[in-house]
């Protein structure tokens, strides 16, 4: 088990034990990841904030029914995922498991939002351009720092397809970059 998932563990085994400040520390760390997951699929801020919210607050109402053995970054994203399959099913959406269809979507993270807007145009451009999946599963590895494991457990998928829209990503990526240079800062992390 790696350093971080024991941490993850050790952090809500005191989040069993009710302390709030261990909460607030999860809170803190994933309700904008979580957030930004979710406006992939809803496209509107306030039902993202309000179903983000609602995953913490059952974390909280529910924490001493959870059991968490492998990655806490995942449980969070499969939470999320799930709330917003009840949503859809709610509203009467038409929404079949994972299989959805990634039409059009925003890439809204903060590195973006303090670029200049000519670069964050071409940002979006470029992510947009992407095939919808490889540009869903590129945003998840290189924006919300995923492993290929809780992405391909998140989308239900294999982690050698994950791989393979990594691979289909990159590829149309580093032919964008050749014609602007100026965004290879942006995609080194």
């Amino acid at each position: 088990m790696r350093d971080k998932q024991r941490e993850e563990i050790a952090l809500f085994e005191k989040i069993k034990d009710g302390e709030i400040n261990s909460f607030n520390i999860l809170f803190d760390e994933y309700y904008l990841p979580l957030c930004n997951f979710a406006f992939l699929f809803l496209k509107n801020k306030e039902q993202t904030e309000e179903i983000v919210s609602d995953v913490f607050t059952k974390i909280w109402q529910k924490r001493n029914e959870i059991f968490i053995t492998e990655s806490l970054r995942s449980y969070l994203y499969k939470m999320t995922r799930n709330a917003i399959i009840s949503f859809f099913r709610k509203e009467k959406h038409e929404f079949v498991s994972m299989q959805i269809d990634f039409d059009i979507y925003e890439l809204i993270t903060p590195e973006t939002l303090l670029l200049h807007e000519e670069l964050e145009e071409k940002i979006d451009q470029l992510i947009g351009g992407l095939p919808k999946k490889s540009g869903l599963v590129f945003r998840m590895k290189k924006v919300d720092g995923l492993k290929y494991k809780e992405i391909a457990e998140i989308l239900d998928i294999s982690e050698k397809t994950v791989e393979n829209h990594i691979t289909n990503a990159v590829k149309k990526i580093k032919t964008a970059l050749e014609e602007n240079p100026e965004l290879i800062r942006y995609f080194k992390k």
